[in-house]
């Protein structure tokens, strides 16, 4: 990914972006997503670590600003919007696919790479036989591989960085 400032932001979404979590997680970035977590809870949260509050609650994004916690209002029609503004928001200007997975889409857990034949009985055959390695939540022990969705996020990518790049243009 490439940005113009040197810290690798990370995130913490409210109950009603869990998909964009996981689109998140898939582009690198640390994104702790809890439907059940409170309004206060979060922002605590955010404060102690540090995370920009990703929120679809303009209640919630009031209170963050009152409180001088970063927030994001993730308003927009479609994911894809929703991305770009929170990319533009944090002056990132392009992002980079990760081709080899660093979190799990699911708990936001860091991936441990392991031979593929040591947990043979986990994967299914087409995995073994295109995969000598794949990548293993340290947490919740899920499983990732190269596969088909790596060029449907890469389209994604793209989609992203061509609006990134108007968004600019425009300026």
């Amino acid at each position: 990914m490439s940005k113009s400032s040197s810290c690798n932001p990370s995130f913490a979404a409210d109950a009603m972006l869990g998909k964009l979590s996981r689109k998140l997680r898939i582009f690198g970035f640390d994104t702790i997503y809890n439907p059940n977590i409170d309004d206060s809870e979060l922002i605590n949260l955010s404060t102690s670590n540090g995370r920009i509050v990703l929120t679809s609650d303009r209640e919630l994004f009031v209170k963050c600003k009152m409180k001088k916690v970063k927030a994001i209002l993730v308003n927009e029609k479609t994911e894809i919007e929703n991305l770009v503004e929170i990319f533009d928001s944090i002056d990132i200007k392009k992002i980079e696919l990760q081709l080899i997975p660093k979190r799990c889409t699911l708990c936001n857990e860091l991936l441990d790479l392991v031979d593929s034949q040591s947990v043979s009985k986990h994967l299914p055959e087409h995995v073994l036989m295109c995969n000598d390695f794949v990548y293993r939540c340290k947490k919740c022990s899920k499983f990732y591989w190269k596969g088909s969705h790596i060029e449907h996020m890469s389209k994604l990518a793209n989609r992203i960085n061509l609006k990134l790049l108007h968004l600019i243009n425009e300026r």
